[in-house]
């Protein structure tokens, strides 16, 4: 739950009602039916919903800084390239496994869903055109990384795997300078 930009804690719980109060602008919040998660919990609630399991780096990778980058694979396609053409995909908020969260997995997935990602993607971060996905499309418990552009249903994977994508994420300001130049040193082919 978020109010004023910040994470909103430690809620007090009467009667299975949470009560969530910003201690920026005092703004009171009420969740019924509330329920705490442990991470496994929402691992294993993830799997019950949707019968794929999450893979354990995702607990690592909900927590990384908004704006991390990564390069992308090279792609012929013209519709990708449209949409990711600079070579890089820069992050925004990554979806949570708590079922509970503002932006939760739960919500990324639906919102993917509603913009036509076939049903074994499951979108962890974007919005309406591009998405970040776990495609589950040749295995039910570890999922391949792609790009998603819904206009033409066009993906590109961009890791086997959620580890591997990990080990290649990158600080925005070793990518792009002040002014969003690309400063990132490029190999020539």
């Amino acid at each position: 739950m978020k109010c004023c930009r910040k994470e909103l804690e430690n809620p007090d719980i009467v009667d299975g009602t949470a009560y969530f109060v910003c201690t920026e602008c005092g703004e009171l919040r009420e969740v019924k039916d509330y329920r705490i998660y442990s991470i496994e919990e929402s691992f294993d609630y993830f799997k019950d919903k949707y019968g794929f399991s999450l893979p354990e780096e995702y607990v690592l990778f909900q927590a990384i800084e908004h704006g991390s980058v990564f390069k992308l694979p090279a792609s012929d396609n013209k519709a990708i390239s449209y949409y990711f053409g600079e070579d890089f995909y820069t992050t925004g908020d990554i979806a949570n496994v708590n079922p509970n969260a503002d932006y939760s997995i739960y919500d990324s997935a639906s919102s993917g869903w509603e913009w036509d990602l076939p049903e074994n993607h499951i979108a962890i971060e974007g919005d309406g055109h591009t998405w970040l996905a776990l495609d589950y499309s040749s295995s039910t418990v570890n999922p391949s990384v792609v790009v998603v552009e819904t206009d033409d249903g066009n993906s590109l994977k961009v890791a086997e795997s959620l580890g591997e994508l990990l080990s290649r994420l990158l600080r925005y300001e070793d990518v792009y300078d002040t002014d969003g130049n690309i400063i990132y040193p490029q190999k020539d082919t």
